[in-house]
């Protein structure tokens, strides 16, 4: 007989669809299917994730064993050795190392390979936390856009995206739901079926752009220029709420006095779209009520990534789109969960006896080759991340990987591009096999993941790997026997008021509940977050003197063709990029503008050298007016070599790790020149 087991997609991504598992009676799963009790999963899983059987659970290279490496670093060598003796020889290399030099040389990388809060973000943590290891900040992804909101908001908090129907006008910024965000698009789609309008602003003719009803198409790296702009025309044409501003926003004056040097026709030559566009795009977005705004996260990959999402937060401000149902800034979710959870109790930062040294993952090149660091790193455990694919200058990355004095493990269910550089590989359990308790940065529903299937071979879950490390070295905390249950129960023993109602019984009858949000969700009804209770004009106010110094030089790059990265429909980030599935035709390809392509003599399909400074890969000309000139495009996330076996990328060889205005990676900050391959 066949059971059904409810559980719920781990990957990094907005939707967090809700899935139930079919088991046969030998212990198979044998179908996967979106929930249709969940609303928002409405029965149906997206591309990356209708193959979760066939590309993770089930397929043939999947690792069930523990590996020593007996090659080189880099060549992918191993043979095979039991789990306890993997366990073992880890811990003793910690103990060693931490002897010798501290525990500050010890290094954990991990990011979003799932976003479960049991399998990334509790035990590990306590676990790195005893011991004192160096700790890494999550600043490659999220933090960027989410410091230029919070300047102005005080959070990251906004509209829900279901919300979105209720808007007279989107205004897309930076985003592509049509790929990124199943969930949404429906909810913009019945905005635009009640009388709204759809507007997309992206240097990509994406899906989602071709789909709208208008499309501004800015140079990347200049929407805070733009946004600006769009500031003066609001302002200047008597479009802002002044009622509203008086009694929810401080520091007008302040941005006032500088708007004036931020009129679209002095814009228009820096963003590369005509002053009277910029003029029109104003007027209709301050005449829609309501208004809103959706921001993701790849617009923040620029130097001043931060200074461009406080410049759009000034937008609902000036207009008073805050006070409409609908209106206002739609973000993400994540601050939601983080502020009702238990983060503290899952974590236990307080385990650390002194302060960690922190290092910015963006710049793991440069920590794992800094002879001058003190400690050295000398031991590295990776899991759920994959940073020689997808962390910048991936050439400095795979050099320090390459030291033959650095000890490493790799938890994972592949051999990744990450993985061939280890010493030690183990085999990682998959979201059917273990618990997990789901958060989501698109919506907020909070879900339950309960294990369906038995882990194959010698396969472990993240708390497990981490309790039996912590019984290896000994650590007598009595947090380190936590079971995955308690852990859940943890991680719900808050009473913040979003928590109202959530029960472990319920998540684990229903697989998931919303949280107690009041209906209608209006976020700033009460005022904002911040101090004062106001929103913060004067941060918008410090960005634009900083810009009005550059005014005079933003201009086009001399240099050659500016490089973005966009997201793949089969692929999450370096996630399944690795199997035919995710391969498009006969790619990996190369948007290129006709113009740049006609100057390079590049014919469509050729096979191109993308170069720079960086390093270089090879990829497939696909010649389309996609990009604008000067910009050529590509999906992120490809390895080095794809599931058919060519060579695709990483693309990362390309990029260096200049961080922006706060301290991310500045990915789209590339710039290369484009050839025939010869």
């Amino acid at each position: 007989m066949s059971t059904t087991v409810r559980g719920a997609c781990p990957h990094d991504c907005p939707d967090r669809c809700s899935w139930e598992v079919t088991v046969n009676s030998t212990g198979e799963a044998v179908a996967l299917r979106g929930s249709t009790a969940h609303p928002l999963t409405a029965g149906r899983l997206c591309g990356k994730l209708s193959g979760y059987l066939d590309d993770r659970v089930y397929h043939p290279d999947r690792l069930t064993r523990a590996l020593r490496r007996t090659g080189r670093k880099g060549e992918g060598r191993f043979t095979e050795i039991g789990l306890d003796e993997a366990l073992d020889e880890i811990a003793d290399r910690f103990r060693d190392i931490t002897d010798a030099y501290g525990p500050a040389a010890i290094v954990p990388f991990s990011y979003e390979g799932t976003q479960g809060l049991l399998q990334s973000k509790s035990m590990s943590e306590r676990f790195f936390a005893r011991l004192g290891a160096t700790e890494v900040l999550h600043t490659i992804c999220g933090a960027t856009a989410g410091a230029g909101v919070s300047a102005v908001n005080g959070t990251t908090n906004g509209v829900l995206p279901e919300d979105a129907r209720h808007a007279e006008l989107v205004l897309v910024w930076g985003a592509n739901p049509i790929v990124t965000n199943q969930h949404l698009w429906p909810a913009i789609l019945a905005a635009r079926a009640a009388g709204g309008r759809i507007v997309v602003i992206d240097p990509v003719r994406t899906r989602t752009a071709a789909a709208a009803d208008w499309h501004l198409q800015p140079r990347p790296g200049t929407d805070a220029f733009l946004a600006l702009a769009m500031a003066h025309v609001i302002v200047r044409s008597g479009h802002t709420d002044q009622a509203w501003l008086t009694t929810h926003a401080t520091g007008l004056d302040e941005l006032t006095a500088h708007l004036d040097r931020f009129a679209p026709d002095r814009v228009a030559p820096i963003v590369g779209i005509p002053a009277d566009e910029i003029v029109r795009l104003a007027h209709a977005y301050a005449t829609a009520k309501p208004a809103l705004i959706r921001l993701m996260i790849g617009m923040e990959h620029h130097p001043g990534g931060a200074a461009a999402y406080t410049a759009i937060a000034a937008l609902p401000i000036l207009t008073g789109a805050w006070a409409h149902h609908g209106g206002g800034l739609s973000f993400h979710t994540a601050a939601h969960f983080m502020a009702a959870l238990n983060m503290a109790g899952l974590k236990m930062p307080h385990l650390a006896t002194s302060p960690r040294r922190l290092i910015n993952m963006v710049q793991l090149g440069q920590a794992l080759t800094d002879p001058d660091q003190d400690p050295p790193v000398h031991a590295l455990l990776l899991h759920g991340s994959n940073p020689a694919v997808t962390v910048p200058a991936a050439g400095l990355v795979r050099t320090g990987l390459a030291r033959e004095d650095l000890f490493a493990v790799v938890h994972d269910h592949m051999l990744t591009d990450t993985a061939r550089f280890a010493d030690i590989v183990l085999p990682a359990t998959t979201q059917l096999e273990h618990l997990d308790l789901m958060w989501s940065w698109g919506h907020t529903d909070l879900m339950l993941n309960i294990p369906a299937l038995t882990p194959p071979g010698d396969a472990i879950s993240v708390t497990d790997l981490f309790r039996s490390l912590a019984a290896r070295l000994a650590f007598t905390d009595r947090c380190f026997a936590d079971t995955d249950a308690d852990l859940v129960t943890t991680a719900l023993d808050s009473d913040h008021a979003w928590l109202a109602g959530v029960s472990e019984h319920d998540l684990r009858t229903n697989g998931w509940q919303r949280l107690a949000l009041p209906v209608p969700y209006l976020p700033f009804a009460d005022g904002f977050p911040t101090p004062d209770g106001r929103a913060r004009l004067a941060s918008v106010a410090t960005v634009a003197a900083t810009l009005h110094d550059d005014l005079a030089t933003a201009r086009p790059p001399a240099r050659p063709l500016q490089l973005l990265t966009t997201k793949g429909l089969r692929s999450m980030n370096s996630t399944y990029a690795d199997t035919p599935r995710a391969a498009r035709g006969d790619g990996p390809w190369l948007d290129i503008h006709p113009d740049d392509a006609a100057q390079r003599g590049i014919g469509d399909s050729a096979v191109v050298r993308v170069h720079n400074d960086q390093g270089e890969i090879e990829l497939l000309a696909r010649i389309s007016r996609r990009v604008r000139p000067g910009v050529v495009a590509t999906e992120f996330g490809q390895w080095a070599t794809d599931g058919a076996g060519k060579s695709a990328g990483p693309v990362n060889a390309l990029t260096d790790d200049t961080l922006t205005d706060a301290g991310g990676a500045a990915f789209h900050h590339t710039f290369v020149e484009v050839d025939l391959s010869d």
